[in-house]
């Protein structure tokens, strides 16, 4: 933890999230634990904007893009195949059903999944600890 107690204190942390109140309520707790937040909301430009940020901690990717044809997969699957992205976590927080998409989401490689709604209590907590290699697999 950071010496003034915000968890996420100085992070850089990517988010793709379709929807703009959830991503209004993300990036506020993510904030507010410390970290510098950059997002997108179409997924088509995802990739080139990761690319063009000097560094990134960890990505948050929503499955279910309702203004693209892509989904947090796909995305996923862009994110491997660029070396400077390959080796950073990423989870995936979501709303689909976690029967179905947790497991998909373990074999594809992901570091962690979230379950929406997203507990505010603890969300940052979820990230920090995926942030330090812990396993956060979260229904």
């Amino acid at each position: 933890m950071s010496s003034n107690g915000r968890i996420l204190d100085g992070k850089h942390i990517f988010v793709l999230e379709d929807d703009v109140t959830n991503l209004a309520i993300i990036t506020s707790i993510l904030r507010r634990h410390g970290a510098i937040v950059y997002f997108d909301v179409w997924g088509a430009t995802t990739l080139a904007q990761m690319m063009a940020l000097p560094k990134i901690d960890i990505i948050l990717l929503d499955l279910m893009l309702q203004r693209t044809k892509l989904s947090g997969y796909d995305i996923f699957e862009q994110i491997q195949t660029e070396p400077r992205l390959e080796e950073i976590p990423v989870l995936l927080v979501t709303a689909a059903d976690a029967d179905v998409e947790l497991p998909v989401a373990r074999k594809k490689g992901f570091s962690g999944y979230i379950a929406k709604p997203i507990n505010r209590e603890v969300f940052g907590q979820q990230v920090a600890d995926a942030l330090d290699g812990k396993d956060v697999w979260v229904i």
